[in-house]
């Protein structure tokens, strides 16, 4: 079944920082009296756009992340016994030894997330999520065996998008499972016999399922606010983090030009191109850059404050949108 949207929503993976300042926005998007039809996302995006689909206002999404801290998502691993294969260690050819050592780790990640899956089942339910009835999620992972991105959806975009990578479904806890799973920390969603893993890496900013279904308009909610040029890191937590955000921010801007030079031809040349214009609007954090110990810092604290940044600066950008005044009044942008 394929359904339309007016508004999407299309919230971006980062851990914390990315969750809590989508659940911000969110508060501002329903501030600004909009009701969104589409709602997309990665990782804890994803928990965030389910959490609308299934009916949560945006005071209650915000409830539950002040009430959820790290215990709550993951917890350290107590099978030590198959971290390390010393065998392997000293296996021929001993002069590969960078190689026998990585061979020898036994792990493939570094927690256990059967805290999250409890949690996700407390608020959501165990068995498929209850939709709410015009609502339409996308959520996004990557098949490790295949490493294409999978777009698993309540309802399927237009025949004429295309529907390749995307798996009509009843959404539940496994597929956010599967698209938290950021890899090496945690082990790989299970969906099918397949394994899945976060897409963060590759679609941190699902923009382009949300804009198959053709909205209207479209909020992107990044989760990066480094300022640009970037200061060079002073450390390895800085490092990785710096190489994590310029992945997600050059994804994220590859997707949103591309929308705006579609936008740019509908407009000019209609008859040219079949895709509509659409209004678009990125609002991303200000001055927050996205850093590795921040990623896994879910504390009561960390929530308020970001949260009221999302609601701040996404109330500011959403007052002055020009598509503003015809979305909420269910019309369509000229």
């Amino acid at each position: 079944m394929t359904r339309g949207a007016k508004l999407a929503v299309v919230f971006s993976g980062g851990g914390a920082q990315a969750a809590y300042f989508g659940a911000g926005v969110a508060r501002a998007i329903e501030d600004a009296g909009l009701d969104p039809c589409l709602l997309s996302g990665v990782s804890a995006g994803a928990i965030n756009a389910c959490g609308l689909a299934v009916g949560m206002d945006a005071a209650t999404l915000a409830d539950m992340w002040r009430r959820i801290d790290c215990a709550d998502l993951f917890s350290l691993r107590f099978d030590a016994w198959s971290m390390f294969d010393p065998r392997r260690l000293v296996r021929r050819p001993l002069s590969n030894l960078p190689q026998n050592l990585l061979d020898a780790i036994g792990w493939r990640w570094l927690l256990d997330t059967s805290p999250s899956r409890r949690t996700f089942a407390d608020y959501f339910g165990d068995g498929p999520l209850p939709v709410t009835e015009g609502k339409t999620v996308v959520v996004s992972a990557v098949d490790q065996s295949s490493a294409e991105v999978v777009r698993f959806t309540n309802a399927l975009p237009p025949a004429h998008r295309g529907k390749a990578e995307y798996v009509e479904t009843t959404i539940g806890v496994e597929h956010l499972l599967a698209s938290t799973a950021a890899p090496l920390l945690f082990p790989p969603g299970k969906i099918g016999g397949n394994e899945y893993i976060d897409a963060g890496l590759v679609a941190n900013t699902p923009l382009k399922p949300a804009l198959a279904y053709e909205p209207d308009a479209a909020i992107v909610v990044g989760a990066s606010g480094i300022t640009r040029p970037a200061p060079s890191p002073t450390s390895l937590g800085e490092t990785i983090g710096l190489i994590a955000e310029n992945v997600a921010q050059s994804a994220l801007l590859a997707d949103y030009r591309h929308a705006e030079t579609v936008n740019e031809l509908a407009a000019a040349a209609p008859e040219a191109t079949g895709k509509k214009r659409i209004e678009l609007l990125l609002v991303e954090p200000d001055g927050l850059p996205f850093t590795a110990s921040g990623f896994l810092r879910f504390n009561t604290a960390d929530a308020r404050a970001l949260m009221a940044h999302g609601r701040e600066v996404g109330g500011k950008l959403i007052a002055e949108w020009p598509a503003l005044g015809v979305i909420a009044a269910g019309g369509r942008p000229r």
